[in-house]
């Protein structure tokens, strides 16, 4: 009963873990005669020469932060409103989800195509008098950014939206009577009652928003591709586009990519140990 786990750890997980550490000292570019054992050179050069690498970081830093707000605040708004008994909800609550079902590399191609110079956005801002000519929406970095944290939001609320509304199943209505009782408005019962609750709910759903965003790869790929000049890359996106054949042009030292996947795998996992260690308090806010 466990053996497909088990194979499929082994085999999709722990096995391409260890030849990317493995390949992450050697030079290779999948020619036989050309690997070569370099040691740590690789693991040096990504952390004290590849300033590429690092501005991906500060890239995908700044997507988070100006994502993840938007995200969880709209998800945790509508799954209040349809946590009440309001007619049709279900239907919003699937709606709201369809998005998180379609492929991201799909919603790139969506996007890619409503923000391009001659498309929809563009004709209807015209249209409407709210610009005076077309943008090109993916000529400067902060509008290029705009676009993927748009699309990037439109794609992942709708997943945040059901976590929210499960959390907020599990809150009594005892305590909201109570708090009623006691002249409590609809704020105080919020900030005093709800988000106390759904606390330990939400250390999960931030650990899953901060996973996600820092690994953002195809919808970069799809909507942008890094323009322009590939400040919009995320550190994933920019790994893939540079370091794995197939999307790379030219000789790709994959040894090279597997050292800096390997770094980019244990910066992941600090940022997560120190999420953890950070945020235990709010399992016992209430």
């Amino acid at each position: 009963m466990l053996s497909p786990q088990i194979i499929g750890f082994f085999v999709f997980s722990l096995y391409p873990i260890l030849w990317a550490v493995h390949k992450g000292f050697f030079y290779y570019d999948r020619i036989p005669q050309n690997t070569r054992f370099v040691g740590l050179a690789n693991f040096i050069r990504v952390l004290t020469e590849d300033t590429s690498y690092w501005h991906t970081w500060l890239t995908t830093l700044k997507f988070a932060v100006y994502k993840m707000p938007i995200e969880l605040i709209l998800a945790l708004v509508l799954a209040v409103f349809l946590s009440k008994n309001i007619k049709g909800k279900g239907v919003f609550r699937a709606v709201y989800y369809l998005p998180h079902i379609i492929s991201v590399a799909i919603v790139g191609l969506i996007f890619s195509s409503l923000f391009d110079y001659f498309g929809f956005i563009n004709a209807w801002l015209v249209k409407l008098g709210i610009i005076a000519k077309e943008i090109s929406w993916f000529s400067q970095p902060f509008s290029s950014l705009s676009v993927l944290v748009i699309a990037g939001v439109w794609s992942t609320f709708g997943i945040n939206v059901l976590y929210f509304i499960a959390a907020l199943s599990n809150v009594p209505d005892e305590l909201y009577e109570a708090a009623e009782i006691d002249g409590a408005g609809a704020l105080r019962k919020f900030f005093s009652i709800t988000l106390p609750m759904i606390a330990p709910v939400l250390q999960i759903i931030l650990l899953l928003s901060i996973n996600g965003t820092l690994q953002t790869n195809e919808i970069v790929l799809t909507l942008t591709g890094g323009a322009p000049a590939g400040s919009t890359y995320t550190v994933m996106s920019y790994q893939v586009s540079q370091f794995v054949p197939g999307f790379a042009t030219g000789t790709v030292n994959i040894g090279y990519g597997c050292a800096m996947s390997v770094i980019t795998s244990i910066i992941m996992g600090t940022i997560a140990v120190f999420y953890n260690k950070f945020s235990n308090k709010l399992q016992n806010l209430y």
